[in-house]
């Protein structure tokens, strides 16, 4: 790591959000009550984001609906990352 400059160095982060991800599947109650749970419940409706991260802040990022595959990784990586680290080499 020592052989590169902090502007050579990149970060490469994914996250995820989905409507349910904030509720408990399970619930407790007193016998012979059901329990309740009140919240927001959206079914298959996932986004997933992806940044890349430099000394300059973000310069690379992607939204998608649904789960990141690998073909749409690669995608990203070839035409997003690379393009704009080339672009930024030739400033």
């Amino acid at each position: 790591m020592a052989q590169y400059s902090p502007e050579q160095l990149g970060f490469l982060d994914e996250v995820s959000k989905d409507e349910r991800t904030a509720f408990r599947t399970c619930g407790r109650s007193r016998k012979g009550t059901r329990a309740v749970r009140k919240g927001v419940f959206v079914c298959s409706c996932r986004f997933s984001a992806e940044g890349l991260l430099l000394m300059d802040g973000m310069i690379a990022t992607t939204v998608v609906e649904g789960s990141m595959t690998r073909a749409l990784f690669l995608e990203y990586l070839e035409f997003t990352v690379v393009c704009l680290s080339l672009l930024q080499l030739a400033l």
